[in-house]
């Protein structure tokens, strides 16, 4: 999971309130959709914990040191890693165009199964 926001407690304190104040206007629709004021949505964390891989999160700074190749990608994302090969589940559009927490888990879960599948 790559979010759109950078990391710090400064940073986090400022995107709570631009969350709280105006949340229709925050960057990053991957944070709107999964985290709420006091952290992340039960839902999205019990569907992250069902899934028999480890996940990880990464901020702006850290993912493009992480994976330079996906730099320029439009944040957020959320990638999946098999070896040492990394894909792209969603893009910052399709995680948009959800348009929520209970249909980004169904797309999520589609593109996962579809992922196993291949790989199988």
């Amino acid at each position: 999971m790559i979010y759109n926001a950078e990391d710090g407690l400064f940073n986090a304190i400022n995107d709570w309130a631009h969350k709280f104040f105006s949340p229709e206007t925050y960057d990053c629709r991957l944070c709107h959709f999964t985290y709420g004021l006091t952290g992340m949505l039960k839902p999205w964390k019990a569907f992250l914990e069902r899934q028999p891989f480890p996940t990880m999160f990464y901020h702006r700074p850290d993912f493009r040191r992480a994976f330079p190749e996906f730099a320029e990608m439009k944040l957020p994302l959320i990638l999946v890693e098999h070896g040492k090969r990394a894909e792209i589940l969603l893009t910052a559009e399709e995680i948009a165009e959800t348009g929520g927490l209970e249909p980004l888990i169904a797309r999520v879960q589609t593109r996962l199964d579809v992922w196993s599948a291949a790989l199988a």
